[in-house]
């Protein structure tokens, strides 16, 4: 006969309360991060994401990047370039690149995803296309600030290799989720500024199919004075910019002469040292984009999200459990938007304000590609229920019947339920540190010493982050401004 202890079964009860209590997951582990950017603490969130990577200063570097490990050091690559630590942010994001894998929605199944979506089981973090995309141009970033043309380049092709990727493939969803306009309009920067005019010219004509950038109605007719190379889209657009006839266009620069008209030089706008003047570009942001929390979404909204990636043997297991009350929730994570403290932004340089545009809604594409692989996720995560339920019914059928006690069964099933439920805890990690919104705000100068201050505004009242730039002739100045609250 059985031995009944309850005694025994409340330990274990109590022992499943505590690791459940005590695994807070990584929003856990960041919330001490996001909580200093809310109050302007930049240090201080650097401070704790050493913390949480066991070191004990930022130029420091984990020994082995394993699991969240290259995670936290794109949290920690992201605070160091809202800190202008722009050299040592490159580091940690080029760390994390090499050791980051990429959540592949497209070819993985269901049953691969589940194995990945649960913090028991997910090994090093796999980042949505979204992330890896924007690691690439946050890079890009950096090293246009260093004025590293080489190595920016190096992020262009890296970002426009991950797109191709995203585009191959019949699925609209998954094609759409390689689509960020601040990417392109980097990358059509970084060779603008490289003199490679028909790569610059691509990339910008791809941005300005994302979101409309008025600052490139001047640059793309200028481009496309510096190279005969055309296609369909570009020449659509110069069309309307009146620029069809890709002549080299001249440039007002220099003095103006005695007799009253502006001396002109014949270069194009071209990157040439005989120019007198540079290009300073502003990419500056506000807020936090949205960070997953952990909810348990009820059994049939589940079914209803996920029902077009589940087999149907899988949708008859999770309608039969339900029906038992073997399966009740889904342990997921839904998206958290934190409120901004701005909202605006104002770009001057010596003194004069110049056009701020809107350079990519960051917030929104986390949402869109949370959106289009939720289904996809939320089948994974009840694949995963269903075989903890599975579990726990066969638990309770073998302890009844070997022990002859019903209730025993039902126990030690719930037991069972209750031990993977904690095993299950949905994967949380995400990149916390990303801003919500990118601004562009772009301007030719006379080359020389350029003061900028770029004018934050919104519920928090008006903060203000001044720079000084030194803008070589023919040459550009890249200076980011972040303010991640």
């Amino acid at each position: 006969m059985t031995d009944f202890r309850p005694n025994s079964v409340l330990c274990c009860i109590g022992l499943a309360a505590i690791v459940s209590v005590g695994c807070a997951g990584y929003a856990g582990q960041v919330e001490g991060m996001r909580t200093a950017l809310q109050a302007g603490d930049k240090s201080g969130a650097l401070k704790e994401i050493n913390k949480a990577l066991a070191l004990d200063d930022d130029d420091q570097y984990p020994v082995e990047v394993e699991s969240e490990t290259s995670l936290l050091l794109l949290e920690r690559a992201s605070v160091k370039q809202a800190s202008f630590m722009y050299r040592e942010s490159a580091i940690d994001y080029r760390i994390a690149d090499q050791n980051v894998e990429f959540l592949d929605v497209k070819n993985n199944t269901v049953g691969e995803i589940s194995k990945w979506i649960f913090s028991g089981d997910s090994g090093i973090y796999r980042a949505p296309a979204h992330e890896k995309l924007l690691l690439n141009t946050l890079n890009m970033l950096n090293y246009l600030a260093l004025f590293d043309l080489e190595s920016a380049r190096v992020e262009a092709r890296r970002f426009d290799l991950m797109q191709q990727y995203l585009a191959d493939g019949s699925d609209e969803n998954l094609r759409s989720l390689g689509v960020l306009g601040i990417g392109d309009y980097l990358a059509g920067f970084t060779y603008e500024m490289s003199g490679r005019y028909e790569q610059a010219l691509q990339h910008y004509s791809d941005a300005l199919n994302v979101n409309a950038y008025p600052s490139l109605d001047r640059v793309l007719p200028e481009l496309a004075a510096c190279t005969s190379y055309r296609n369909d889209d570009i020449q659509k657009r110069l069309d309307a910019l009146g620029a069809a006839s890709g002549e080299a266009a001249a440039t007002p620069v220099g003095d103006t002469d005695t007799g009253g008209s502006t001396a002109v030089s014949t270069v194009p706008i071209c990157r040439h040292p005989d120019r007198e003047t540079g290009t300073i570009l502003v990419i500056s942001s506000v807020g936090l984009a949205p960070h997953k929390s952990a909810v348990r979404l009820p059994i049939g909204a589940a079914v209803v999200i996920a029902g077009a990636y589940l087999a149907p043997n899988e949708m008859a297991q999770a309608n039969d459990f339900a029906v038992k009350g073997l399966l009740k929730w889904v342990n997921f994570a839904e998206l958290v938007q934190s409120p901004s403290r701005y909202s605006a932004v104002q770009v001057t340089v010596d003194g004069s304000g110049i056009p701020s545009e809107y350079g990519e809604n960051l917030s929104q594409v986390v949402k869109n590609s949370f959106d289009k692989t939720k289904g996809k996720l939320v089948a994974a995560a009840i694949v995963r229920m269903i075989a903890r339920a599975a579990t726990g019914a066969v638990t309770n059928k073998a302890v009844s019947s070997g022990s002859g006690r019903d209730g025993l069964g039902l126990l030690a099933q719930v037991l069972v339920e209750g031990a993977m439920t904690v095993a299950d805890t949905p994967d949380t990690r995400c990149w916390n540190a990303l801003p919500a919104s990118l601004f562009i705000s772009r301007i030719e100068v006379p080359a020389g010493t350029h003061q900028i201050t770029v004018h934050f505004h919104g519920a928090s009242g008006v903060n203000n982050v001044q720079r000084e730039i030194t803008v070589q002739p023919g040459g550009f100045a890249v200076v980011p401004v972040h303010q991640l609250r």
